[in-house]
């Protein structure tokens, strides 16, 4: 990754110390007004990170425009990026099923709680300006900017992505949600990694958030309200269902790491890929099989 002009200003190990300070910001001002302010909490939360990252990049000196780059994109890179963001969608309701078979009590708790303060308060508009916009460009400047910029020595890119994608998970601080959070992050930093250019990410986090909160807001519509509980679904139909719905994700990545990256991509990705969305397609269509042998289904 392109590294800033005075990199030793920002060492990795002080991007870890960043990290932990967002992440006890978040725990005690930002929990502090999220609870007893409501969505107007919420919104200072986010600007808090935002005003902070940069308020961190000018004190340690470091250029704006180095932490925070911003250029043009072209439409190779657009495409690629709204592809992956696709394919992270798809690969995320894996991750739902996984995390409700290790944490199934957690479920009903946090998204019951998360619903109602979300979609209790807050019109559609409302949702997509707090919940996809400001998170968009807030997390993605404390996170794709000013962390991530510490890491800009390191060689290897995917060390770069693990470490972004694990912190990302973390400072959602959801047992329930790491997983999906953590891929999403990896994703997000990847771009940022390839492609050092901070408008990308915002995209694809805004691209993602849009896209949850518009399924959320229909699906309250739908339901009246009530909370769909999925601790109820038999966890063998669940896994199949996700992974057959999923089954084109890694094709879909790898399609997207074309585009984001041609210099260094190789045809045996696709190979790789097309063998990882066979697997799922065939493991999910065995598992849907077997659920409904068992039931006497079919």
């Amino acid at each position: 990754m392109e590294k800033l002009s005075n990199q030793e200003k920002l060492r990795p190990w002080m991007g870890v110390i960043a990290q932990i300070g967002f992440l006890v910001l978040f725990l005690t001002a930002g929990a502090w007004m999220q609870r007893n302010l409501g969505i107007t909490g919420l919104v200072l939360s986010e600007l808090m990170f935002l005003v902070v990252a940069v308020c961190y990049c000018l004190i340690r000196k470091v250029k704006l425009k180095e932490m925070f780059p911003i250029k043009k994109f072209t439409c190779a890179e657009f495409f690629g990026t709204a592809i992956l963001g696709a394919a992270g969608f798809m690969l995320s309701m894996v991750c739902v099923g996984i995390s409700l078979a290790v944490l199934p009590k957690s479920y009903r708790a946090e998204v019951t709680g998360l619903n109602e303060y979300i979609y209790g308060s807050m019109n559609l508009p409302m949702l997509i300006l707090i919940v996809a916009i400001l998170p968009a460009i807030c997390e993605e400047a404390m996170e794709r900017g000013c962390v991530l910029s510490h890491f800009r020595s390191i060689k290897h890119d995917w060390v770069i992505v693990l470490i972004m994608g694990v912190f990302f998970g973390v400072m959602h601080w959801s047992p329930l949600r790491f997983l999906n959070t953590a891929l999403l992050g990896a994703m997000l930093s990847y771009v940022m990694v390839k492609k050092n250019n901070i408008l990308l990410p915002m995209i694809l986090h805004f691209g993602n958030n849009f896209v949850s909160v518009c399924i959320g807001y229909l699906g309250q519509i739908v339901t009246s309200g009530k909370t769909t509980d999925l601790t109820t679904v038999n966890m063998v139909q669940l896994m199949g269902s996700y992974l057959f719905l999923a089954c084109g994700g890694p094709v879909l990545v790898v399609t997207a790491m074309m585009l984001l990256d041609r210099e260094h991509h190789k045809a045996t990705r696709f190979i790789i890929g097309g063998c990882l969305s066979a697997i799922m397609f065939f493991t999910g269509i065995t598992l849907l099989m077997y659920y409904s042998v068992t039931t006497g289904t079919i």
